[in-house]
């Protein structure tokens, strides 16, 4: 009789443990709860399915733009490093990074960073993240070799093709709220800017043709800032306000670099907004071509705009919205009547990252939104 109660205990006792063991976080669920087994599996933006925990403490972001996103919807506490080039690089056109500079500086780092720069692995492991959210390429094997390698979760994030009204961004940001747990955040900052989009589009969707000027970007800021010839065909920012772009009506698509000045002369555009970024360029420019610059009848009306440049470490999106904004202010007076660009560059600033950055970054940038005294060129 003792032998078989001692048997049934030890049946128990095993029958016990191995309860334990199936509900342990972790180890796998039959029905893919993530509430039982302490995992979710999720998609990121280069079709990986990636298995990350349900309870993330520590978040580590690398490559171009991660950190930011994160900054829009992200507790920045669990942070347990940033790449160096945070400390302080070109700080003046990062607001998410002018916000945070102090936390960022107290951080220790995951690796240089940089538009050259590369994931270390080593540096990763050395901060312990749950999960890593990762910008630096488009190459699944290489995303998987870092997963590999540190044994750590990491999500590709995405900003698309289009800059700062492309779907993909939206797609991110519900993505990490997910994971974070954040899906409230999350939501309000995606739908916020589905606003912005709308209310672009309801203010310029019915501009007669006959009131819609022809518009050029010069001195666009792309891996560096450059002078009048850098601009882009399908500008995300003159569609969102239906302008009528000159390098579109030429046939041009994409990002162009180096368009010569006679190029630009032949397209002869009313109006031209310039990237604040590359104004000293453009100074150097103008001295060498006057005569030139001085024939292009936005330059003889005196309809040469200043843009914030919001090319620096990807795309800084509350600066981007702004200047869409300023944009249609420009093009369409009557219909952005009510906007004040001040105003509205600290509401997006104080939205997505909980600071008017707008002072700061006018400073830095020649004063802010304007238009241009060509004299000052001289």
């Amino acid at each position: 009789m003792k032998r078989f109660l001692s048997r049934l205990l030890s049946l128990a006792l095993a029958l016990t443990l191995i309860a334990g063991v199936l509900i342990l976080p972790g180890c796998g669920s039959a029905d893919g709860d993530p509430t039982k087994d302490g995992t979710q599996t999720v998609t990121d933006l280069l079709g990986r399915e990636v298995t990350v925990p349900t309870d993330i403490r520590r978040v580590a972001c690398i490559g171009a733009g991660a950190l930011r996103l994160y900054s829009y919807v992200g507790d920045l506490s669990k942070l347990c490093g940033v790449e160096a080039c945070e400390y302080g690089f070109l700080i003046s056109v990062r607001p998410y990074q002018m916000v945070n500079q102090t936390l960022f500086q107290s951080l220790p780092s995951v690796g240089g960073g940089g538009p050259q720069g590369s994931p270390d692995a080593e540096a990763l492991l050395s901060v312990h993240p749950d999960v890593i959210f990762s910008l630096y390429t488009s190459d699944v094997a290489a995303m998987d070799d870092l997963q590999r390698a540190t044994g750590i979760p990491v999500v590709v994030l995405s900003y698309g093709a289009t800059e700062a009204f492309d779907e993909d961004i939206l797609t991110s940001l519900t993505l990490m709220g997910r994971i974070l747990g954040r899906e409230e955040r999350a939501g309000a900052v995606t739908a916020y800017i589905r606003e912005l989009k709308n209310d672009l589009d309801r203010r310029t969707a019915d501009v007669p043709d006959a009131d819609r000027k022809t518009v050029y970007l010069g001195c666009q800021s792309n891996y560096g800032t450059h002078g009048m010839g850098s601009s882009t065909g399908n500008y995300s920012l003159f569609n969102a306000v239906h302008a009528r772009n000159v390098l579109d009506i030429a046939g041009y698509t994409g990002y162009q670099k180096a368009l010569d000045l006679e190029t630009i002369l032949s397209l002869d555009p009313e109006v031209i907004i310039l990237d604040a970024g590359g104004l000293s360029i453009l100074k150097e420019e103008y001295a060498a071509n006057r005569t030139v610059f001085d024939s292009l009848t936005a330059f003889r009306t005196g309809e040469v705009y200043l843009q914030m440049p919001y090319n620096a470490y990807y795309t800084n999106l509350e600066i981007a919205f702004a200047d869409a904004y300023f944009i249609g202010k420009v093009l369409y007076p009557e219909a952005f009547a009510d906007i004040d660009m001040a105003e509205k560059f600290g509401e997006i600033s104080e939205f997505l990252l909980g600071s008017d950055c707008y002072s700061a970054v006018a400073e830095a940038m020649y004063g802010g939104y304007q238009r241009l005294d060509v004299g000052m060129l001289s």
